[in-house]
């Protein structure tokens, strides 16, 4: 990465640079917890997923090692690692910094312990901040650097063991692409503590647990984070058993239906099947059974704008009475499609009967 322009690099110059230990040399203490260990939160299942852009409210919520009780006047975001200037960052500073929206899919890769299940946690949201390209640059990127490992103040047990902090990890290049945020708002207002605030990482075409919540540290390095929400947790064991472990970072072709439910659908009478679609390419087609998958039909499906989620949608006529088993299933342009066998992204079918007119 070239270095920064003069300007730049003579802002970063009067930041303090990044410090681990508070001013008397001891480690800060970690802050108290709202709630202690993981949790979960979620409304919104795929019949009520009936909005483009999701409601903050209604948007899942999981926590793995607690929610912590922070202090937005106190709060710092520290750049370091393999950088020529390392920072450290107030609220006001990030907020002073060329803010963008992107709009962006948000869904849960599941639960680390039981990753073949699917969860169907997902939304479609406005995140607002900073680029990560901004501040990066600001930084300075030193040769050989390949990884953006980013840490939250959260801290707890999770699967019995205790860890000091929740950390991941980013590709150089997907840190670099533009799309990566360090979020302040979303939906269009302040991140709410429950919701990562006052600073979380957004990762647009990643899961959520690469979004880390709480964000205090961001650190250029030449290597993974050695975290175990990198190395154990979230790391995709092949379908077959063959092959090396990778890391659950880009969202799997995905869809689900919205309508029609049951006891919406009636003998001759017209119907719309629709739902959303999303993947971390854009998805180019999405296919629609009425019979369980013997047999599947093309969908019309909206372009993608930015990273949102597409709505695909497909005319049904019932000629007969009876239990219908329908389901959706999305592709992308490389091929990738969703499997009937067990993974997070299943495919996704619902079971409806067709009843006479009233």
């Amino acid at each position: 990465m070239s270095e920064p322009d003069t300007d730049r690099t003579r802002r970063a110059d009067s930041m303090p640079a990044v410090s681990r230990h508070a001013g008397d040399g001891s480690v800060p203490r970690p802050p108290a917890l709202l709630r202690k260990g993981f949790g979960l939160v979620h409304r919104l299942r795929p019949e009520r997923m009936t909005s483009l852009i999701t409601p903050e409210a209604d948007l899942f919520s999981v926590w793995h090692l607690g929610v912590p009780d922070v202090s937005t006047a106190s709060w710092t975001l520290t750049v370091g690692g393999m950088v020529t200037h390392a920072l450290t960052l107030s609220l006001d500073d990030v907020a002073t910094l060329p803010q963008t929206e992107i709009t962006s899919v948000h869904e849960c890769a599941g639960s680390p312990l039981a990753p073949t299940v699917p969860q169907r946690r997902v939304g479609n949201v406005r995140w607002g901040g900073v680029r990560l390209t901004e501040l990066l640059s600001l930084a300075g990127i030193e040769k050989g650097a390949r990884y953006v490992i980013s840490t939250g103040v959260d801290h707890g047990v999770y699967d019995g063991a205790h860890h000091d902090r929740y950390e991941k990890d980013l590709p150089l290049a997907k840190a670099l692409d533009g799309s990566v945020l360090v979020a302040l708002t979303v939906n269009g207002e302040p991140l709410p503590v429950r919701r990562g605030g006052p600073l979380r990482l957004v990762v647009p075409g990643y899961y959520g647990t690469n979004s880390t919540k709480w964000l205090d540290s961001l650190t250029v390095s030449d290597r993974r984070s050695g975290g175990a929400f990198t190395t154990k947790y979230y790391m995709e064991r092949p379908e077959n058993g063959m092959g090396a472990p990778s890391p659950v970072w880009e969202l799997a072709p995905n869809s689900c239906l919205v309508a029609p439910v049951d006891g919406a659908v009636h003998v001759g009478e017209a119907v719309e099947i629709w739902g959303w679609a999303w993947a971390a390419e854009p998805v180019t087609s999405v296919e629609v059974t009425t019979d369980g998958g013997r047999n599947w039909n093309p969908a019309r499906v909206t372009p993608r704008s930015q990273h949102e989620w597409q709505r695909f949608t497909f005319p049904w006529t019932p000629a007969t009475v009876g239990e219908f088993i329908l389901a959706c299933r999305a592709t992308t342009a490389s091929g990738a499609t969703q499997p009937a066998t067990p993974r997070r992204n299943r495919i996704h079918q619902r079971i409806v009967f067709v009843d006479q007119p009233a």
